[in-house]
């Protein structure tokens, strides 16, 4: 189920103490899965499924962090160009350099940071190890008020940082729940994957 927008930020505590308190290293996915990268897509893909996971840390052959691989990666990279997964490396549709935040980073601040570079998960460095990874999901659980915030940063850098791939999928506020989450335009509306089936639609 997807979290709704619709909170008074005056009279909501929760996101007071979020804004304060709340580092990354309280809300993060300690459990990073790493490919090499010379590995296959169809390899990372099926790892992706094995571990239920919507993203790989790629490294090189001394195992140092160079990239990451995303579900959207492969959907706009591969799939639509008609690409066979098992003869494109990992080198060549990952996203690099990985941006990254520390532990200590303020939850507010990472919510911040995902949004001006326009992505959905980011990687956490303790010095040169990656340790864990955070999606915008993670940071929604904490506290529904966030949607709001989100919605005004993905406001302001709308025109320069959207995204629209060519299968029609873009990232934003579902015009009908208000969530921060993966849209479909739907009969004049984007949508998000349940709004879409609370109204009929199905792929």
């Amino acid at each position: 189920m997807v979290l709704g927008a619709q909170w008074n930020l005056g009279t909501d505590t929760s996101i007071n103490k979020v804004r304060k308190e709340m580092s990354v290293r309280e809300i993060m996915t300690s459990s990073v899965v790493v490919a090499n990268i010379n590995s296959s897509v169809l390899e990372i893909a099926q790892e992706m499924i094995s571990q239920k996971v919507g993203s790989v840390i790629i490294t090189d052959n001394d195992d140092n962090p160079v990239g990451i691989i995303t579900e959207t990666d492969i959907i706009s990279k591969v799939v639509i160009n008609n690409m066979v997964p098992s003869t494109v490396m990992a080198g060549t549709i990952m996203s690099s350099p990985i941006i990254a935040t520390k532990p200590s980073t303020g939850v507010i601040e990472a919510a911040e940071q995902m949004t001006r570079c326009n992505i959905r998960r980011l990687a956490v460095k303790d010095g040169d190890k990656i340790v864990a990874i955070i999606t915008d999901r993670d940071i929604l659980t904490i506290s529904p008020s966030l949607n709001t915030i989100l919605e005004s940063l993905i406001e302001l850098h709308r025109d320069e940082n959207s995204f629209v791939d060519e299968s029609g999928i873009e990232r934003g506020i579902c015009q009908r729940c208000g969530a921060y989450t993966d849209l479909t335009l739907m009969n004049g509306l984007m949508l998000c994957e349940d709004c879409k089936e609370e109204e009929g639609y199905y792929d």
